[in-house]
């Protein structure tokens, strides 16, 4: 704990979140449209199957609500609907491939949030290879985001398949829906998990299941619950918008991007701090940690050896 506490002081937690915040905000619109200029081909054949798909922005516009508060969620509703009301063909073109590369810029600031000095435990990437794993990260959230959009509104279809076919009683389907979510919980675990164990430059990864996941995925989620009760119940859009006027929208976004941010680095650095001690163990005292290079020599923090027990 002394270590996660050191580590924030000296590289400015705050100032890290509002970077990668700040980053992810002009991420959105790329993100949604790569992402999203997809999903009306995908829904002319699917609905064939299951009709319930034909309410899809309804259901999305739930979903969106739950986690972004009042209007910023209806900001970004009105864009993904603009995008999902008919197919975009000119949108598959060299414009989609620059979608991909700017909606990985937010990604690509949170990695370099992530990289540390210690050269027993983490390492360097070049420009091009630590871009491609900024764009695959940032395809793995696209893949949670779809995932998780496909179990809401094709879960109430499977239920009622599956009991149909197989007659299951009434707690049996209560069942199934509950797994539903559980799975939807998993797979944002999963996803959490991802963003430390290939996101983060170190020479051992990060393992799925570890402290750092864990507190940082219990925390956004109850952080994004509190925050949209905060904003919804106690009518704090109304407030920012007498103050702010129009641009009250990008404030809350941009004040749950933050909080979010800044969980994920708390966890991230609850995470190094145990790999690191576990590599000064092992590595011998009279050798020392050698940073990467001189220059990051002098802003390496005094590092304390741990006594063998």
């Amino acid at each position: 704990m002394a270590f996660v506490i050191q580590e924030s002081k000296r590289d400015d937690l705050f100032t890290r979140a509002n970077s990668i915040a700040f980053s992810f905000f002009l991420s959105i619109f790329p993100s949604l449209l790569m992402l999203f200029t997809l999903v009306p081909f995908v829904l002319n054949f699917l609905t064939i199957w299951f009709p319930d798909l034909a309410n899809f922005n309804r259901t999305l516009f739930d979903e969106i609500s739950r986690i972004m508060p009042g209007q910023a969620g209806l900001t970004i509703f009105g864009f993904i609907q603009e995008i999902t009301s008919q197919p975009k063909v000119g949108l598959l073109s060299f414009g989609f491939l620059l979608a991909i590369y700017f909606s990985s810029n937010g990604m690509l600031a949170m990695m370099n949030s992530f990289d540390k000095v210690y050269a027993k435990t983490f390492r360097q990437r070049g420009a091009l290879r630590k871009r491609m794993v900024a764009i695959g990260l940032t395809g793995l959230l696209g893949l949670f985001l779809v995932a998780s959009s496909f179990l809401v509104i094709l879960g109430d279809n499977i239920i009622r398949w599956a009991t149909g076919l197989i007659n299951l009683s009434q707690a049996a389907a209560v069942l199934i829906d509950v797994s539903r979510w559980i799975i939807m919980l998993a797979l944002y675990y999963f996803t959490i998990g991802s963003l430390y164990r290939y996101g983060a430059a170190t020479k051992k990864r990060f393992s799925y299941f570890s402290p750092g996941v864990t507190m940082a995925a219990l925390l956004s989620l109850a952080t994004s619950v509190a925050f949209s009760f905060y904003v919804d119940e106690f009518n704090r859009y109304d407030t920012y918008t007498k103050f702010y006027g129009s641009i009250a929208t990008i404030i809350i976004i941009m004040l749950w991007l933050q909080l979010n941010a800044l969980i994920l680095l708390i966890g991230f650095e609850l995470n190094a701090s145990i790999a690191v001690n576990r590599d000064l163990r092992e590595l011998d005292p009279e050798k020392g940690l050698k940073p990467i290079s001189e220059r990051e020599e002098k802003r390496a923090p005094k590092v304390e050896w741990l006594e063998e027990e």
